[in-house]
């Protein structure tokens, strides 16, 4: 197996991490060949969802919601 990289291939990839702010980008690999580029796009929010009534056990909702952010590339063979 060759260790030079497609410039195309490698085109791909800086274009999909340019285009994520907070997300992820996935590669996936399939015998030894890129096969897919997945982008996933998170909008980031600071709006809560509120009750005007305190949560019980029949709401589902909460009134404090934690985000969290990650990029990840996942090699999949």
């Amino acid at each position: 197996m060759s260790n030079l990289v497609n410039n195309d291939l490698i085109s791909e990839i800086k274009n999909a991490l340019k285009s994520v702010k907070y997300g992820s980008v996935e590669i996936f690999v399939q015998d030894n060949r890129v096969t897919q580029i997945t982008v996933r796009n998170i909008k980031k929010t600071s709006v809560g969802i509120h009750d005007e009534e305190s949560p019980t056990e029949n709401n589902p909702f909460k009134s404090n919601i934690q985000t969290r952010s990650k990029i990840r590339i996942n090699l999949h063979s």
